[in-house]
């Protein structure tokens, strides 16, 4: 009987740190039962936390999967190793952002095939890569008597919504129309959103996250394709 233990003490030294990367990672996707987010869309992060693609996650089986892109936007073009990445995407079926790690390689077929994928976090917190601007802008709130425009600053941005101070008070729940100029080259953009909660409160200070409204899916590729272009700026 102890040399059966020894026996599987040593199979188990002879496996190289991969190999047990590549079972430990099967052994949690089957615990996890990761097949239920196939279909789901993601955006894809690297490790320095930029966000270089967003895909829709395809044929997940066990810890593998294809990643269908979206978008235009690829800040790893050229790449052949595995690279490693965080997926997040929000599952309608459990009504939560769901976030993955494993790794990506390209596929001659124009996907990019997924592996080594397990589940590090499934919640209620914020579903979407967020990129940091400091960019001065307007809002207008909406059902009010005033039409006047106030200055604000947008902080960061995600395809789901932004960040904006100002010197103004507002309740969680007032909408406005925001009018910024996210890129220097770019016509200013109008977006409708809506205060979701107050994140900071001082005496002539406050910020806000807010969610976009009345968004389609081309002012959703537009919104991924400025932050593509903000990221590669500051390359």
């Amino acid at each position: 009987m102890g040399g059966i233990r020894i026996f599987g003490f040593l199979q188990g030294f002879g496996k190289s740190a991969k190999q047990k990367r590549a079972e430990e990672s099967q052994r949690r996707a089957k615990e996890e039962d990761l097949e239920l987010y196939s279909g789901m869309q993601v955006e894809v992060t690297s490790e320095d936390g930029r966000m270089f693609l967003t895909a829709t996650l395809l044929d997940l089986r066990g810890d593998r999967a294809q990643l269908e892109p979206r978008s235009e936007g690829n800040l790893l073009a050229g790449t052949e190793e595995p690279v490693p990445v965080t997926l997040r995407g929000y599952s309608s079926l459990e009504g939560k952002a769901v976030v993955l790690e494993g790794t990506i390689r390209p596929n001659p077929n124009g996907l990019w095939e997924a592996e080594h994928l397990v589940l590090v976090k499934r919640g209620n917190d914020r579903a979407f890569f967020r990129v940091d601007t400091n960019i001065d802008a307007g809002v207008t709130p909406m059902g009010s008597f005033s039409s006047k425009e106030e200055p604000c600053k947008v902080l960061n941005i995600s395809v789901g919504g932004i960040f904006v101070s100002s010197k103004l008070r507002h309740n969680v729940g007032d909408k406005f129309i925001l009018q910024v100029k996210l890129l220097p080259e770019l016509e200013p953009s109008l977006m409708f959103c809506q205060v979701l909660r107050i994140l900071e409160r001082r005496a002539d200070y406050f910020e806000y996250g807010c969610q976009f409204l009345r968004l389609n899916s081309a002012d959703e590729e537009r919104i991924l394709q400025i932050i593509f272009d903000l990221q590669r700026k500051r390359r």
